[in-house]
């Protein structure tokens, strides 16, 4: 019965060990393929940062140039309003001035009156002469108003407040106009910038993603691995105790038979010193055996 107990114990055991080796093995390779995850979720947080890093410089710098851009447009709105002013200050001046031979209310007149002859030409029906007749007189009168604009040009100009004033408009319009480019410059780089940060945020929402997916994998790797270490240990514990048991049951079979063994020596010297004290001759394993029993 002990012998078939002590049997089925060492064959429980050898289950026991190659149970203890499975969980080792499994939780081995599942930490293994769970640092793997890790490693890769550390990197991709790593890119992470960096991204978010550089769209921290790169928003900086937009809103940088929005601050630029605001001062910018208010300086050139300030340098436009003085072209403004400058050509309110112009037309009052032209208004005081007295043109010799014309008048801007004969260049106006003049002007109305080609538009009519033109509107006629286009709109009434004409005979060939009467045609002729007012092409001619578009002719003459538009010949008339160059003439007229051009001495109401030449005694304007050299008058010197005029040149005064329109010195002053084309100064401050070249700075207005030089402002306005730096805005509409400024404004193509605040553009490429804002595109640049959209393509960072999305970039960085994708790393993240799957940052995020890597590190749900290390924890569930993770969480089998502990639940493979955890047999481990349970298995390694019913291990020990069965180990402990069979070297029990052997430790008291081995004394079982000594002690049986023991007994069969005594009963056997008993019966070779009942020999030796009738003197019959004793040979030298008797002899030995009684020395052993202890009667000798």
């Amino acid at each position: 019965m002990t012998g078939e107990l002590l049997e089925e114990f060492e064959q429980k055991r050898e289950l026991l060990r190659s149970l203890v080796e499975e969980h080792i093995r499994k939780r081995d390779k599942l930490v293994e393929e769970a640092q793997k995850f890790a490693a890769e979720r550390d990197r991709l947080n790593a890119q992470v940062r960096e991204l978010r890093d550089k769209a921290k410089d790169i928003i900086a710098q937009k809103t940088k140039l929005i601050e630029d851009i605001q001062k910018l447009r208010q300086e050139k709105e300030e340098h436009f309003k003085k072209v403004d002013e400058y050509r309110k200050e112009y037309r009052k001046i032209r208004g005081e001035i007295k043109i010799t031979g014309v008048s801007m209310r004969d260049i106006r007149s003049t002007e109305r009156e080609i538009q009519r002859l033109e509107n006629k030409q286009q709109t009434t029906p004409l005979n060939r002469e009467d045609e002729q007749k007012v092409v001619s007189e578009i002719r003459r009168l538009s010949a008339e108003l160059r003439k007229m604009r051009k001495q109401y040009r030449i005694e304007i100009e050299s008058n010197d407040k005029i040149r005064e004033v329109n010195a002053r408009i084309k100064e401050e319009r070249a700075i207005a106009e030089g402002l306005k480019k730096q805005v509409e410059e400024i404004s193509s780089k605040i553009s490429a910038l804002s595109e640049e940060i959209n393509n960072s945020l999305q970039t960085l929402d994708e790393i993240r993603r799957n940052a995020d997916e890597n590190h749900e994998k290390f924890i569930e790797l993770s969480k089998k691995a502990d639940s493979e270490h955890e047999m481990f240990l349970k298995s390694k514990a019913e291990l020990r105790d069965i180990e402990k048991a069979i070297y029990s049951m052997r430790t008291k079979d081995k004394l079982s038979r000594k002690k049986e063994k023991e007994t069969e020596l005594q009963s056997r010297a008993t019966l070779l010193y009942e020999k030796f004290k009738n003197g019959e001759q004793l040979t030298t394993d008797d002899i030995l055996i009684l020395q052993k029993a202890g009667f000798l």
